[in-house]
């Protein structure tokens, strides 16, 4: 009895040797990542921590498959007494022994597996970056309305985040507008819809840090630091000493250039610090800040700044309605007015980290100092107005010479325009092969640019006036045509000429 219980704890714990190994190998990395945590855990803690060390682990092991075989020695003593047949109660005995720990081991997995997803808690604002998404973004979207905060898988945004909205292409942007003065569970919310070139822009880090610090040069202004020049040191100019048979170097005045505690080749003077930008580039900036804005779920929208008493505390009250109590700073921005009073202007004077500010104020400098912007409804009018109609102000776009300033149409070809170039062409196609004449007619005509109505001119002009009598009241021109082929058109001008004299005669 004593040798079969001693090879059945042999044969169970070779058994699981493999499994020990194989657990060693893969705990070996997570030992590394939480050594520290699982040594500051307390007692409490250290029950329901996962043990990396693989020593550890086996010793566990082992004390448990010993307190298993002692207790099943003890069934066993038992059967013994009941049963005769001591090699089939052996073989019942290993058989469940084996079955047992097979248990054992899927329930230590199983609890395994449960502490390392317990141990390796997430933080809520993190835990989309762990998520499967359901679907990846694509370029050719169907339309979706989506409203801050709402914004696409975060895999395809990370890879593409240059080029890609954080909303996605084909998106309807909504932003909900609130109540000022109302209680937290307020449900009377409307939505005004937003155009998706101002708020649904890719967000370019590079071009907000670069208006960032245009702001930031030009609020730092003028240095403060200033050197002499050389005409501005005090004392004199004469030279400091003879060089002649002193053995040294020549010398001019003492603080002269390049000498200790001397004037400055180039020094320092007050200069502005202010950067030069591109109009263009701050107009792109801020809508890349707003969209930025809009995927954060950091801009919202109220009906107006109308409240009805100056005290503090309401009107903090009713920020947190809309913010939150997680939020550290909001720019509250009016358009005027009309949609605010002096109420509002009163209790949030003293509120630390909220500023207000009308729309012509708000720039990118104001929007990424403060963590929330909050605009009334008439504000928002403005601001997406301004930044429509900006390109228009500073005439960026193409002009055109028409009344409506719009592009003119694409003029249509006069018929027949080029009837008697066409007949020409066909009656010298026609007519009888001559070289002479042809060269003749080659040589007449010369490639033009100018646009005349077709793409050939006379080389050299064919009226020639040579002679002009007057007879009575009749003017006599004499022509000198010099081919036949000629004839026809060179008689429809005289014609003309004709004609146009008579009546100036007349």
């Amino acid at each position: 009895m004593h040798l079969t219980n001693k090879l059945t704890k042999n044969i169970s714990f070779f058994y699981h040797v493999p499994l020990f190994q194989k657990r060693k190998l893969t705990t070996f990395a997570l030992r590394k990542k939480y050594i520290w945590k699982n040594n500051t855990h307390t007692k409490k803690n250290d029950e329901k921590k996962i043990m990396t060390c693989s020593g550890d682990f086996i010793e566990k092991k082992k004390k448990n498959y010993e307190w298993e075989i002692e207790r099943k020695e003890e069934e066993e003593e038992e059967e013994e007494e009941q049963d005769e047949e001591c090699s089939e109660n052996d073989i019942e005995v290993m058989n469940k022994e084996v079955a047992c720990n097979i248990n054992n081991d899927i329930k230590i997995k199983e609890n395994n597996k449960i502490n390392v997803d317990d141990d390796i808690s997430v933080c809520d604002e993190y835990k989309f970056l762990f998520e499967r998404p359901k679907h990846f973004a694509h370029i050719d979207d169907e339309p979706i309305i989506r409203r801050p905060g709402c914004i696409i898988d975060i895999k395809t945004l990370l890879r593409n985040n240059w080029s890609f909205p954080a909303v996605g292409f084909n998106s309807k942007l909504e932003i909900p507008i609130y109540k000022f003065e109302a209680d937290e569970n307020d449900d009377n919310i409307k939505y005004i819809s937003v155009p998706n070139d101002i708020f649904g822009l890719p967000i370019r880090s590079d071009i907000l840090h670069k208006c960032y610090y245009f702001y930031r040069t030009a609020l730092a202004g003028y240095t403060e630091r200033m050197q002499l020049y050389k005409w501005e040191w005090p004392g004199s100019t004469k030279k400091y000493r003879s060089q002649k048979k002193s053995g040294k170097a020549r010398m001019n005045w003492r603080k002269t250039c390049g000498r200790y505690l001397g004037v400055k080749n180039h020094p320092i003077r007050p200069f502005d610090q202010k950067t030069n930008i591109n109009r263009k580039f701050l107009w792109k900036g801020m809508k890349i800040l707003l969209s930025a804005k809009f995927a954060q779920d950091q801009i919202k929208v109220v009906d107006n700044f109308l409240i009805k008493s100056h005290k503090t505390k309401y009107t903090v009250k009713y920020l947190r309605n809309i913010l939150g109590k997680n939020c550290n700073s909001a720019l509250l921005v009016h358009e005027g007015k009309t949609d605010v009073n002096d109420n509002f202007l009163w209790a949030c004077a003293n509120i630390a980290s909220v500023k207000r500010e009308n729309v012509e104020g708000v720039n990118i400098y104001n929007l990424l100092k403060y963590r929330y912007v909050v605009f009334t409804y008439k504000a928002l009018k403005n601001i997406i107005y301004e930044l429509k109609i900006y390109p228009y102000k500073m005439k960026w776009l193409p002009t055109y010479a028409t009344p409506n300033n719009t592009q003119a149409p694409i003029p249509e070809k006069v018929k027949n325009w080029n009837f008697l170039w066409l007949e020409k062409k066909k009656r010298n196609n026609f007519s009888k092969f001559d070289k002479e004449t042809l060269k003749k007619r080659i040589q007449e005509w010369k490639w033009s640019s100018d646009i005349k109505g077709a793409l050939k001119v006379f080389k050299k002009k064919i009226l020639k006036k040579k002679k002009k009598k007057k007879k009575k009241g009749v003017i006599i021109i004499m022509l000198d045509i010099k081919d036949e082929y000629k004839l026809q058109d060179e008689f429809i001008k005289l014609r003309r000429i004709l004609i146009n004299i008579f009546h100036l005669l007349i």
